[in-house]
């Protein structure tokens, strides 16, 4: 009787964490290639030396763009390298005409600090 208590703990202890995993978040959706020939503007959701990926607002999945030694950065109207872009960054690429899975521009616009607020006057008393 030990032996099958000590068996169901054992398959319950193993079962558990499968069991965890499919009642919490849904799972991402992996980014697709890159087959428009329009730029896709959204937010950066991953970004390595080779690589980027871009997701449009209300889209289910990211777009896939390779990045290349011809791929240029630019932020703010600044030239920048692949290393400056950040996650979560809203920008826009566009594709090579002849490769459309591989980026010939990043363009990132950063709004620089938020609107200046005026001091509330004070309370004359």
């Amino acid at each position: 009787m030990k032996k099958i208590a000590i068996a169901l703990t054992m398959l319950t202890a193993l079962a558990l964490p499968l069991v965890a995993q499919e009642t919490g978040k849904p799972a991402k959706k992996p980014a697709v290639p890159n087959a428009s020939t329009s730029p896709t503007e959204g937010r950066i959701g991953f970004v390595s030396q080779n690589k980027v990926t871009v997701k449009p607002k209300g889209a289910e999945a990211g777009t896939a763009f390779k990045l290349d030694a011809e791929t240029k950065v630019t932020v703010n109207g600044e030239a920048k390298s692949v290393s400056d872009l950040k996650k979560g960054w809203m920008a826009k690429v566009t594709p090579k005409v002849a490769d459309l899975e591989t980026a010939a521009t990043i363009e990132v616009t950063k709004k620089e600090g938020g609107p200046v607020k005026e001091p509330k006057p004070e309370a004359n008393e």
